[in-house]
């Protein structure tokens, strides 16, 4: 029974002593926990201590070469400063002595008994002087304009690096003749929107590029590549124009072919009369509009052709592409323009205006209104409303508007 007491006694102290020794460990592990967590803490605060100083000593680093390319240039500007008032403190000085010079030889001027040869002496003396004279002040004046030459080159460094500074817009950039079908060799050149723009053009890939500030012959079916970049440096980015070089057109002048559900149609290039550079004919009813194309052995295009000869072969939205730009073709003016004066609105296949400039009659009805001829493409004033799907339908065939003319197809 003792023994069992003992023994008893024994447990409860062993299992308090395993307690006390279990809470040590844990209080331990806590505080190392806490002091991994604390060193984390600093190491982060460390490394954003040192991203701060690197990126601080960067900054330095750029304004101190700033600062010494201005030093160098203002030390340039101080050589010459220098340069140049030695150069006037010598002339002050010739100066002087030319007229110590001077008074001494009026002195003896005003001897009656001086020989005629040394007054003529004298006197070529005093034109000596004379142009010595001159000729410093010459110098000293083509001294100032260096100087100030070299002010001005300053002032423009100075505020060509502003510009740099403050345009990050690139230029905008295009190639005329625009993409599409041709049937003879054509000049390829880039435009640029801003003065003094670089522009290139590559053949094939954007491996070679060349200068495009003057016409390129070309006459290869497949892509030029093509980019602009301004005086500051900004560059637009890789272009690409496809070119499909024929060699045979079966529709003779000014009028190209275009396929049209499985068959072929030669459609006019222009807005009647059909020639570039020309007036469009407007304030024709859609009437006389067909009559006219029948005497001339064509017919008025129907919406399905009409609508083929915009889209190209890829089916753009526009004859240029599927995005609207308002510098592509006459949408946003207050009269319709001559026949192609807009080059780059040209459909693939080869006609032009086809989208803004006047909308063109067709010789398809209205299926909702029988009676109502549709036209389409917009006129000048129709903006993003001028795409190769955009028609109406609420013109007569007997009516004439100023807004609407036609073209042919055969």
């Amino acid at each position: 029974m003792a023994n069992n007491e003992k023994k008893s006694t024994q447990g409860v102290q062993n299992n308090a002593q395993g307690n006390q020794q279990k809470k040590k460990n844990g209080k331990r592990n806590l505080v190392i926990l806490i002091l991994m967590f604390l060193l984390l803490v600093c190491l982060f605060i460390v490394q954003c201590q040192l991203n701060k100083i690197k990126q601080q000593a960067i900054e330095e680093q750029k304004l101190s070469e700033l600062a010494l390319r201005e030093q160098q240039i203002l030390d340039s500007l101080r050589a010459e400063q220098a340069k140049a008032d030695s150069l006037k403190a010598l002339e002050e000085a010739r100066i002087a002595d030319s007229l110590r010079l001077a008074d001494s030889l009026r002195l003896a001027d005003s001897l009656a008994n001086l020989p005629k040869i040394n007054k003529d002496s004298l006197k070529n003396v005093r034109d000596s002087i004379r142009a010595e004279r001159k000729a410093r002040r010459d110098s000293l004046d083509a001294l100032a304009k260096i100087e100030k030459a070299k002010q001005d080159s300053l002032n423009k460094l100075r505020a060509a690096d502003s510009l740099r500074n403050s345009d990050k817009v690139p230029p905008t950039a295009e190639i005329t003749p625009p993409a599409g079908r041709y049937y003879s060799p054509i000049k390829l050149k880039v435009r640029c929107d801003e003065i003094k723009c670089k522009t290139f053009v590559s053949i094939g890939d954007t491996l070679s590029p060349q200068d495009a500030s003057k016409a390129i012959d070309y006459n290869k079916t497949g892509s030029v590549f093509f980019f602009a970049e301004d005086s500051v440096g900004n560059r637009t980015a890789w272009e690409e124009a496809k070119y499909d070089m024929a060699s045979d057109n079966v529709c003779g002048k000014n009028a190209y072919p275009v396929p049209v559900g499985g068959k072929t149609v030669c459609v006019d290039a222009y807005e009647y009369p059909n020639q570039p550079d020309a007036t469009p004919k407007d304030m024709v009813s859609q009437e006389e509009a067909a009559r006219i194309c029948q005497n001339e052995g064509k017919h008025l295009c129907s919406i399905e052709e009409w609508q083929a000869a915009c889209r190209g072969k890829d089916g753009f939205k526009f004859s240029y592409g599927n995005s609207y730009k308002q510098s592509k073709c006459n949408t946003n003016t207050k009269s319709a323009k001559r026949s192609g004066r807009k080059t780059q609105c040209r459909s693939w296949f080869g006609m032009y205006d086809m989208n803004g400039n006047l909308w063109e009659w067709t010789s398809s009805t209205s299926k909702q209104h029988p009676d109502k001829y549709l036209v389409a493409g917009g006129a000048w004033n129709t903006n993003n409303e001028s795409g190769c799907s955009e028609s109406k339908f609420s013109f007569y065939p007997q009516n004439q508007y100023p807004s609407v003319g036609f073209r042919c197809c055969k």
